[in-house]
């Protein structure tokens, strides 16, 4: 199917003259409206829809009506705008872009699952279409809340407009809102979906109550309860985002359609604007704003760079030392006089926090960190000291001290990670060493080459059989789980000698503080903390099938040792017995997971029966009582495939 399709894009048009949408922007800024007939006549946007077309197998005119209609109804309503404000998709109508490569990408992964589950084969043939109506609708639907509650429309007339409301009147400028509710947009897709979908359709779909509750709850924003539906969307929005970003949603090594170093400023950007604080007065911070520009802790910045990049599927150096190289050979950040990427500096702030021990810091320009100059934070209160040059190891890790105590001793000095395992890299850079600026590293409109991506990205027949899908449709795939699991012990004490020593250190990688578990172990806190908000940000799904969460007898359960060997991964470290056995141990320093007692023993670990439609099986781990702790008030509910094993 993608080899004729790839051909027929390749034809010359024969069509009349494409119409450009211009101008986007007068002098002042102000986007004119259009409708969607401009909006979706772009090359790029054609091939989207030629591509849904065909994959659906439906005559034109019924295509129009169930899908090209409500298209445009969406375009209609998103207009020009973006779909991030400085991540995937951020320029000017990237929200269009983006909905159009997830209704692509999810359609194709429709076709590798057999809906809906636990059904013969006649019932399935006979739910087909609705189910692939499900796919294509939430797949549409799934991020078009931000058009409403992420960003600020202002019209020329000085009025406020709400995208809902279809087609702007008048030109308009838009703004994102700072401190706006993440968790809002996703609960806006079914209130939103009544202005683009038939009531017609609706009432069809309701014949099919599986397929039609699973719909509901998404397009509500209740993932967890949407089952399978769920899971095709986000993998569909994961691929788009990673193809954005430049990465590769196989994980395999391609050319990367953005640069590494605006890969690295893109990275820098969303975590200056989402995870990082500055400025803090009365103690350890994430960087620091002054007039020199922006300094910020070396190793907090390699680490969550690393970690934002490969969940997006980005190959990084797995040595900071090399990361570093990367960022001030292409001046993102600023050298020191030694021409090194650390400056070793002493802070003291006017409100009277000044600790003994010197950080290990980045110093970035202004405009690396912030693309709108409105959004820099006010200068820092107090004195960043530049001390004088000394023979420490650039990787050196930063101290992060306590707040004001009588010693001001650090909580931790935390060794750089000496990582052996290094990540394959085939990306080889080779651009001008020069800065960048705004416009250098803005992610630019996507050209005719994403669409090519794309198609490339699909593999034209799918080796799964029929069989094995219903299998692993109607069970929950834990046997991957289980397989490791089952031989997973109780973390025992092992003789070291000086070289396993040393391979320890490599697992004690966070310079984090968090008065929620003042005893615990830094790293334990640090794996706590990407869990809490991975499933915040459903980044981590729980109850579904290879989920390493679940939640069983009203507590939740972490599977081990999968959830820690992925923590592991994304921070390049080596997931061999000894590393687990330590994060293991860091995260039972929390206190938080419950013991199980028998007899004669107790123990940590918990095991759970699976129950399928034809076998059983057993997984282990972690048995936390207060759900709370991983999600707030959040109403869960118990997977009914999973036993606790209380004997």
């Amino acid at each position: 199917m993608f080899k004729k399709l790839r051909q027929i894009i390749k034809k010359p048009q024969n069509t009349e003259q494409t119409k450009t949408i211009q101008p986007i922007k007068d002098l002042d800024g102000w986007i004119t409206p259009y409708n969607a007939e401009i909006l979706l006549d772009t090359d790029l946007r054609r091939k989207y829809l030629a591509m849904i077309w065909q994959q659906v197998s439906m005559t034109r005119e019924m295509f129009d009506t169930l899908y090209q209609s409500p298209i445009e109804r969406y375009a209609e309503m998103v207009q020009l705008l973006p779909a991030s404000e400085s991540h995937h998709h951020a320029h000017l109508g990237g929200m269009i872009d983006h909905c159009l490569e997830v209704i692509s990408f999810a359609i194709k992964l429709r076709q590798s699952y057999i809906l809906p589950p636990n059904a013969g084969s006649e019932e399935q043939a006979k739910q087909q279409d609705a189910w692939t109506d499900c796919v294509i609708y939430l797949a549409l639907v799934h991020d078009i809340g931000k058009v409403v509650v992420d960003i600020e429309i202002q019209l020329k007339s000085g009025a406020k407009w709400l995208a809902y409301n279809g087609i702007p009147n008048e030109p308009y400028k838009f703004k994102y809102i700072k401190n706006r509710d993440y968790e809002l947009h996703p609960v806006l897709g079914g209130f939103l979906a009544n202005h683009l979908i038939p009531k017609k359709t609706f009432n069809w779909l309701a014949q099919y109550p599986e397929a039609f509750s699973s719909l509901m709850y998404a397009m509500a924003g209740h993932y967890d309860k949407a089952g399978v539906l769920s899971e095709i969307i986000q993998k569909a929005d994961q691929n788009s985002v990673a193809i954005a970003l430049g990465g590769d949603i196989t994980k395999l090594v391609q050319k990367p359609v953005v640069s590494f170093a605006k890969q690295v400023v893109t990275a820098i950007r969303y975590l200056v604007a989402e995870k990082w604080k500055f400025n803090n007065p009365k103690g350890p911070s994430d960087g620091w704003f002054t007039e020199d520009g922006l300094w910020i802790m070396s190793k907090t910045t390699a680490d969550s760079v690393r970690a934002y990049l490969m969940e997006q599927g980005i190959s990084v150096p797995s040595d900071n030392r090399r990361l570093f190289d990367e960022m001030q050979s292409h001046n993102i950040v600023e050298s020191t006089p030694d021409d090194t990427a650390i400056w070793h500096c002493k802070i003291t702030a006017e409100s009277g926090w000044k600790p003994k021990n010197s950080f290990s810091l980045l110093k970035l320009k202004p405009e690396i960190a912030w693309e709108n100059i409105d959004d820099r934070p006010a200068f820092f209160a107090g004195n960043i000291i530049v001390e004088e040059t000394t023979t420490k190891d650039d990787s050196e890790t930063n101290v992060i001290s306590n707040e004001s105590t009588e010693d001001d001793k650090p909580e931790a000095v935390l060794q750089e990670a000496k990582i052996t395992e290094t990540i394959t890299e085939n990306r080889k850079i080779a651009e001008p060493e020069i800065a960048l600026t705004t416009e250098e590293v803005s992610i630019q409109e996507p050209d005719n080459n994403a669409m090519n991506f794309v198609l490339n990205m699909f593999n034209t027949s799918d080796s799964t059989t029929e069989n094995d899908m219903q299998e692993s449709e109607i069970i929950p795939e834990f046997e991957n789980i289980t397989k490791h699991s089952e031989k997973v012990t109780e973390p025992t004490t092992i003789q070291k000698d000086k070289s396993s020593a040393e391979e320890l250190k490599k697992v004690e990688i966070s310079d984090f503080q968090n008065t929620q578990f003042p005893n615990a172990d830094p790293l334990g806190i640090e794996f706590f903390n990407w869990v809490y908000s991975g499933l915040k940000s459903k980044k981590i799904t729980y109850n579904h099938a290879g989920a390493k969460v679940h939640i069983v007898n009203d507590s939740v359960f972490l599977v081990t040792p999968n959830i820690f060997k992925e923590f592991l991964v994304l921070k390049g470290i080596q997931t061999d017995e000894e590393n687990l056995n330590k994060i293991q141990y860091a995260f039972q320093s929390l206190g938080i997971n419950k013991k199980r007692f028998t007899k004669n023993d107790s123990s940590n670990f918990w095991t759970c029966i699976v129950k399928g439609r034809k076998r059983t099986s057993k997984m282990t781990g972690f048995l936390i009582p207060d759900k709370n702790l991983f999600f707030d008030n959040k109403v869960v509910l118990n997977n009914h495939f999973l036993t606790l094993n209380e004997e």
